[in-house]
């Protein structure tokens, strides 16, 4: 997600919502709401041994806060938007998926994490009225600009809102209670393990798809949203300018999922409608 000018580029065009993402296979968030890939780099070998999203549990109490993670771990321990419910926990569908659309490369994205990104002199992010919203290391500062939604050390999720003219570009706003994971097309909230960036001019945002690869696989995290079998069902929530033709993007939430999900799935992926099985 890394494309240094070209980030920029597509950052200043922003029109509000960006997903805010980070992928460490080359790619770059883009301001409409998504995180997307250009070009694949080597990646790190994995660790050893329906509508709904997929996150780690929630903390009891207000869901519109969140409680900042140990400074090491990375962990997100956040509210879920009230229309993020739990996987369903009946038997599995017996229903099948609609027509095989083709083969798709597939990418992954998740929230960069503050403490990911330590390094570099305290550099102010901007509130779109040129209000500071925070001051971060620099290391993140460049990150978040690029993945397009980030969380700070404190707890708080910053989203790309667009270029700006303070001090330093793009500007950002606080995700609210209903997006807690990051904001993708017209609004809608994103959702790990469900929501995927597509291009919309092979597929519809909106839309329910069927990924082979992912049916039957136990999903990373802790129950009631993570540890819990794919049904293959996913939701054309965001798009990219990396996202490209036949090609989507997985949100996971967390890096360390992307970092146990990447050796179980494969690339390309065969993608179907949903069908009756997703509906």
């Amino acid at each position: 997600m890394r494309n240094g000018g070209s980030a920029w580029a597509i950052l200043l065009v922003l029109l509000g919502s960006s997903c805010g993402i980070e992928k460490e296979d080359g790619t770059l968030a883009d301001p409409d709401g998504s995180a997307r890939t250009d070009s694949a780099v080597p990646l790190p070998p994995p660790p050893a041994p329906g509508d709904t999203g997929t996150t780690p549990p929630p903390p009891p109490g207000d869901m519109g806060t969140v409680t900042p993670p140990p400074p090491d771990s990375g962990a997100l321990d956040m509210g879920t938007a009230a229309d993020l419910g739990p996987p369903d926990s009946g038997p599995p569908p017996t229903t099948s998926p609609g027509p095989v659309i083709g083969d798709f490369q597939l990418t992954f994205y998740w929230v960069a994490y503050e403490g990911d990104h330590p390094d570099g002199p305290a550099t102010d992010l901007y509130a779109d009225d040129c209000s500071v919203l925070a001051s971060v290391p620099a290391d993140f500062a460049d990150a978040i600009a690029l993945e397009g939604t980030g969380r700070l050390l404190d707890g708080r999720m910053l989203n790309v809102s667009g270029g700006c003219g303070c001090a330093r570009s793009p500007c950002f706003f606080e995700l609210d209670a209903d997006h807690p994971w990051g904001v993708g097309v017209a609004n809608r909230p994103l959702a790990p393990f469900r929501s995927v960036a597509i291009d919309r001019a092979v597929l519809d945002i909106g839309t329910h798809y069927y990924v082979e690869e992912l049916d039957g696989l136990t999903m990373p995290g802790d129950a009631p949203w993570g540890a819990f079998v794919h049904d293959g069902c996913v939701l054309a929530d965001d798009v990219g300018g990396g996202i490209d033709g036949m090609h989507i993007d997985f949100f996971v939430g967390l890096r360390e999922h992307y970092r146990t999900l990447v050796g179980m799935v494969g690339d390309p992926v065969v993608l179907h409608e949903g069908g009756e099985r997703c509906l």
